[in-house]
């Protein structure tokens, strides 16, 4: 058996390599066929059989590298490119999007205005929406609503990708982050695996943007895990052949059905209103409980509200797009305080079955589900919080409330009030100080629920972790540029740079 202590020193287990030991190892020669130690049958002589080895080789050398491509990657990937690094993204997915598309969530939050109707949120975040429109993935009316901004899967899939491949990004899909190369208490680089084998990247400035803090981790940075209790996080699937006029129909004679009382609390007017204009259905993040659809079938034993790992599912937010009849739902939550991989793969397994259960109780109860069928299921389950930053700074709800400005903003937010969840004529800045963590150097966290805050709904909602993302990779980009650590990066710079891109920061 290999003990911990074996791991740290093996690449192939996942532990940290200084980047002498990768130079050295990726030489010339039979010794540079693995990148540490020898093999057991190695060390037993000359004589002894050998099993084949995975070889290690040096893939790239790459100003930044942005590890996940999430929509808080893409923002970070793109904004760095655009700053004049050469950047690569790594994702595990054969996609960008993360939580949006992976997970089944393709729903922004419409935070880019205040009450006032002033745009404040520009650079990647606007560019992804705008990209969406011209594609028909998300509707030209997104602007006039406080509805969500919901897209297309696909085509918003596709929108990010044209984003990537307009900055010059090298994209790497279908790869995973490994381990962390580490010099002297410095991330320079990445120890990477796909299908091409196991691989090392180096940087000048690495973003983590994995959303669990995955290279922070590897990186041995001090981190929290969950917010003092285990996460609740959820499974989501999305629907085929819903016919959502009918919907639309049942709430319009059954306004009772259609309540608020959580999420952006859109009252029965402007739900509908929403509707009609777009074609978007939204129906509220765990507020509208259906009384007659759900809760009176539940009371005869036609359905139960909880399935497997999964409680509450007579809790539904919901979000359909008419011209192509699709419907995602979100319905059962689960816990995990942090990332657990067997856990992961029982509840995509387990979720897979739920999605079948619960759409066999809609086709029965819920208008314009009669002919749906199961589309998709998420490939990933959309996780809340699990690993964030441990830093001398925590932007907290009591700090978030006071709008608060920081003269090393790198982003800046429309302040949201909590339950409901109503925008105000306040902005907040996020400080450059909650991406950094403590005793390693280039690194930066780029990922809104995995950097300094509490609660992660601070930064989590997806427009806002793109603004932590394009801060996040601008930085990155100036700090390599300057030959200089993140931490010591000329702040000026940084927010011009960021203005160049659209980025609000007056």
């Amino acid at each position: 058996m290999t003990s911990s202590t074996d791991h740290a020193k093996d690449p192939l287990h996942g532990g940290r390599l200084s980047r002498r030991e990768i130079i050295a190892a990726l030489g010339t020669g039979a010794a540079g066929a693995l990148l540490a130690g020898r093999t057991a049958a190695a060390a037993e002589g000359p004589k002894a059989k050998q099993a084949p080895q995975p070889r290690t080789r040096l893939s790239g050398k790459y100003d930044v590298i942005v590890a996940g491509g999430g929509i808080a990657g893409v923002a970070a990937a793109t904004a760095a490119a655009k700053a004049g690094a050469k950047v690569a993204l790594v994702e595990l997915q054969p996609f960008a999007g993360g939580v949006a598309t992976a997970s089944l969530e393709p729903s922004m939050c419409n935070y880019f205005h205040n009450t006032r109707g002033e745009l404040i949120v520009g650079g990647r975040p606007l560019e992804l929406v705008q990209r969406m429109v011209k594609l028909g993935a998300a509707h030209k009316n997104w602007d006039k609503h406080r509805g969500h901004v919901v897209f297309d899967v696909e085509l918003g899939k596709l929108a990010m990708d044209e984003m990537l491949e307009d900055a010059g990004v090298d994209i790497l899909y279908g790869t995973i982050v490994t381990a962390a190369v580490m010099e002297a208490g410095k991330l320079v680089g990445l120890h990477v695996a796909n299908r091409s084998g196991n691989q090392v990247m180096l940087a000048g400035c690495v973003v983590d943007c994995t959303g669990d803090d995955d290279v922070a981790h590897y990186a041995g940075a001090p981190l929290h895990v969950g917010q003092g209790q285990a996460s609740v996080h959820s499974f989501l699937f999305r629907l085929g052949n819903v016919d959502l006029d009918a919907m639309y129909e049942y709430f319009k004679a059954n306004p009772s059905e259609y309540v608020a009382g959580s999420d952006i609390n859109l009252s029965f007017e402007e739900g509908m209103k929403f509707y009609e204009d777009t074609g978007v259905m939204y129906i509220h993040h765990h507020g509208t409980k259906l009384k007659k659809a759900v809760q009176e079938p539940i009371a005869r034993g036609e359905y139960s509200r909880d399935f497997g790992p999964f409680k509450k599912l007579d809790a539904f937010q919901m979000h359909g797009i008419r011209h192509n009849k699709t419907l995602v739902v979100n319905t059962g939550w689960f816990t995990m305080v942090e990332p657990d991989a067997a856990r992961l793969s029982d509840i995509v397994r387990e979720g897979r079955k739920m999605a079948q259960y619960v759409t066999k109780f809609l086709r029965k109860h819920l208008p314009g589900c009669q002919d749906s069928f199961v589309l998709a299921t998420a490939n990933a389950p959309g996780v809340r919080r699990t690993r964030w930053l441990k830093t001398n700074f925590t932007m907290t709800r009591a700090i978030y409330e006071t709008a608060p400005r920081y003269p090393d903003a790198v982003g800046r937010g429309v302040k949201i009030q909590s339950h409901p969840l109503y925008r105000t004529d306040q902005t907040f800045d996020v400080p450059l100080r909650c991406l950094l963590p403590q005793g390693v150097e280039g690194l930066l966290v780029g990922s809104g629920r995995g950097a300094s805050c509490v609660p992660a709904e601070l930064f989590r909602c997806q427009p806002v972790t793109m603004i932590v993302g394009q801060g996040a990779g601008v930085t990155a980009a100036v700090a390599v540029r300057d030959g200089v650590a993140p931490r010591k990066v000329d702040i000026k710079a940084v927010q011009d740079a960021l203005r160049k891109q659209g980025v609000n920061m007056s």
